[in-house]
This record gives C-alpha cells, sequence and structure tokens, in this order.
C-alpha cells in the first residue's frame, strides 16, 4: 500500500508531524505533533494521545518528522519506527492492517483510502560514544479518520408512471451498507431496505455514479402491498456505515405527489 502516486486530482489535505515535547525520566525526549491541514485552509494540531474531531478526505497528505533532545549535554543516535495503522468497514465486517511501517526520521506518505487511522511512533536509541541500544519506548498515538461518505435525501417524487422522477431515490458515496425505513404518519413501515450497499445497488444505479464515486440508488416505487400510496407526508429514516467505519444516520419527510395515489 506504500503507493504515493495522487490518484485522485487535485484535492490535497496536508498532515504535518512536526514538534511535540514527550518526557521520560532519564530519557532522551522525542518532538513530535500532527497539524491537519485541510484544502480550504483550515488548521488542526494533535498531540500524542489526542484524536481529530473531524473526517477529513482522499487524498491525504502526511509528512511525518521526529527528533530527539536530552538535558543531559549528551548526543543520541535515534532509532525511529513510524506505523500507519488503517482500521476500516468491509461489509458488516471491521478490518485492520499495518498501512504503512518506515524506519527514518523523517518521511512522507499519501493516503487515497477510507479509514480509521492511528499513527503509532516508538523509538531506540544509543549514546553516540557507545555501542549499546537502549530499545522499547512508544508515544501514545495520534489519530484520524479519513471517510469522505455522504448521504443526500430529497422530500418529493411522483409515482404516475409518466417516466418523471417515478421513484424515489438518494445519493450515496463512500457508503458500505445502509438499513432504510420509510414509514407514514402513522408510524406504519410503508418499505424497508438493509444489506450491503453492492448487493442492494442495480446496473442502472451502477449508471448513475458521478465523478467523486457517488450515485443515485433506488429506494421505492411508491408502492405499498402492490398498489400505490396515498399523495402526502411520509418519513424515511437512514442508518448507513461509511467507508472509514464512521456511522451515519438521516432523516427526511418524502412528499408524494401523484394525484391519483390510493390507499
Amino acid at each position: 500500500m506504500d503507493n504515493n502516486g495522487n490518484r485522485f486530482g487535485l484535492l490535497s489535505i496536508l498532515v504535518t508531524l512536526a514538534t511535540f515535547t514527550y518526557s521520560l525520566a532519564g530519557v532522551p525526549r522525542p518532538d513530535v505533533m500532527a497539524t491537519l491541514i485541510t484544502v480550504s485552509g483550515d488548521t488542526v494540531c494533535l498531540k500524542p494521545g489526542d484524536s481529530g474531531t473531524e473526517s477529513f478526505t482522499v487524498p491525504l497528505r502526511v509528512q511525518l518528522s521526529s527528533s530527539i533532545t536530552s538535558d543531559d549535554g549528551r548526543e543520541y543516535i535515534l532509532f525511529p519506527e513510524w506505523q500507519l495503522i488503517r482500521s476500516y468497514q468491509d461489509g458488516e465486517t471491521l478490518k485492520s492492517d499495518n498501512y504503512l511501517k518506515r524506519q527514518e526520521s523523517n518521511t512522507e506518505y499519501e493516503i487515497t483510502d477510507h479509514g480509521s487511522f492511528q499513527v503509532i511512533f516508538s523509538w531506540s536509541y544509543r549514546d553516540k560514544d557507545s555501542i549499546n541500544t537502549i530499545l522499547g519506548y512508544e508515544i501514545a498515538p495520534m489519530s484520524f479518520v479519513v471517510d469522505d461518505s455522504r448521504i443526500n435525501l430529497y422530500n418529493a417524487f411522483s409515482p404516475n408512471n409518466d417516466g418523471i422522477n417515478d421513484d424515489y431515490k438518494i445519493y450515496l458515496r463512500s457508503i458500505v451498507s445502509v438499513e432504510i425505513t420509510i414509514f407514514n404518519r402513522w408510524g406504519q413501515v410503508i418499505k424497508s431496505i438493509s444489506g450491503r450497499v453492492n448487493d442492494i445497488m442495480t446496473p442502472e444505479d451502477e449508471a448513475t455514479r458521478d465523478a467523486d464515486g457517488g450515485f443515485l440508488i433506488k429506494i421505492w416505487d411508491g408502492k405499498h402491498n402492490g398498489r400505490v400510496v396515498a399523495d402526502g407526508v411520509y418519513f424515511i429514516n437512514v442508518r448507513a456505515v461509511g467507508a472509514g467505519g464512521k456511522k451515519y444516520e438521516r432523516k427526511s419527510d418524502i412528499n408524494v405527489l401523484t394525484g391519483t395515489g390510493i390507499q
């Protein structure tokens, strides 16, 4: 997965790991910090142990840097190791892999996949004048989420077989699974769908896919028990899991407008 190619064009978010003092008694201190810079110029700084509170989109540029200091004036040689651990949703299964592992003080990488990421920095060191290496220190991980999932719900359609807006559709992008319920004003369930999006979508849905990877998926033809429902207001509740493992819930009303609907 160590691929520095930019597969997603000009959109870029910069993640810079710079300087944070992490102190252990009697141990040289490596300096590490994560600065997340969005494409709009907003900046989020993460220290070891912190978690990002927002999701970022791909591609996500990651720059990693570290240094080591001491209070006793001695010179140390640092043996650093960066790990980037990715957790992601694969259908109903949450998977994890070692996305990146590099043994250098400064490195950079471009993330082109969705998921929940942990940046782990560990190090060993030795005195410049010694041949003995001291092992086994690790800084608390920094974490962030890369997930550009999107759900758009629309509030009207007209199932009257005139070939225009006859089906109720929703827009999905980077969504792995859904639970969808449509019900009337009395709470009666009119339509329900659940499962992996790839299993639910049809070739017709796939044909609507746009340049961002999103598409319209048909949810309801306006019928209940084989008959078109009466005109009026209905309600939809969508629970979903994004490609990065993040859970979403969206609600909306749906106006059925046919002029000919029957109960």
